[in-house]
């Protein structure tokens, strides 16, 4: 499949997955809820970027993209799970001048992941796989983002068609993430429509059996390598 095909599916996947979701009845919680729904905006818009980037040959701009994405999910489910109401609190501000300058006190994403692991939530499933992300993805994201070594050796070598898919598949599975959050929360509860989806636009969205083992293993015996140094 070529990429400006699967950008045009991953449109039509994110167009009937915001539609679910404006027909839905949502739980009134409060504003935590609303901060949630706030960071699912946002990695929707960001996921719909990294695809539109993606299909427009532009890469390395996606993946820093990618990385705002994945931590817009992250932070979606600290605000609901880990963060307290004085946190809550300060981020329900009042948009004034002054609260412009205001310096952000919260978690990096490391540690939000970390406590999100420790905590033992009835998400653990989808903490366990932003987890595996953080660990095979989040330090090469970073040096895109800082323009590190991984953008120069991009900026020359450039990415295969392959890759670019994956990447835009990726993308894809941190939106349905971010929306099983409010599916949730949903009067009847609609998480089911999350596995609805998936089947009917699989070719959008990069699974667990999509890994190559062979991959998988060699990944795997780097990062045992480097946790004996």
């Amino acid at each position: 499949m070529k990429k400006t095909k699967l950008f045009e599916l991953s449109l039509e996947m994110i167009g009937e997955l915001k539609k679910e979701l404006l027909e839905s009845t949502i739980i009134d919680c409060g504003p935590r809820l609303e901060l949630v729904e706030q960071c699912i905006d946002i990695s929707f818009e960001h996921g719909i970027g990294v695809n539109s980037l993606l299909a427009a040959g532009l890469p390395v701009q996606a993946m820093v993209l990618f990385r705002a994405q994945f931590e817009a999910v992250t932070r979606a489910y600290w605000l609901l799970f880990l963060a307290s109401n004085h946190q809550i609190s300060k981020l329900s501000f009042s948009y004034t001048f002054e609260e412009q300058f205001e310096k952000d006190n919260y978690p990096m994403i490391s540690e939000m992941l970390e406590k999100l692991s420790k905590a033992n939530l009835p998400a653990k499933s989808v903490i366990d796989h932003l987890c595996a992300f953080k660990k095979y993805h989040l330090k090469q994201l970073n040096s895109v983002v800082h323009t590190g070594k991984q953008s120069f050796t991009r900026n020359i070598m450039g990415f295969n068609e392959d890759l670019l898919l994956t990447f835009m598949r990726q993308s894809n599975n941190l939106i349905t993430v971010a929306a099983q959050i409010m599916l949730k929360h949903t009067v009847p509860d609609k998480q089911y429509f999350i596995h609805e989806l998936i089947g009917k636009y699989r070719l959008c969205f990069y699974l667990d059996d999509d890994v190559d083992p062979a991959v998988k293993d060699r990944v795997e015996k780097y990062y045992t390598d480097e946790h004996l140094k």
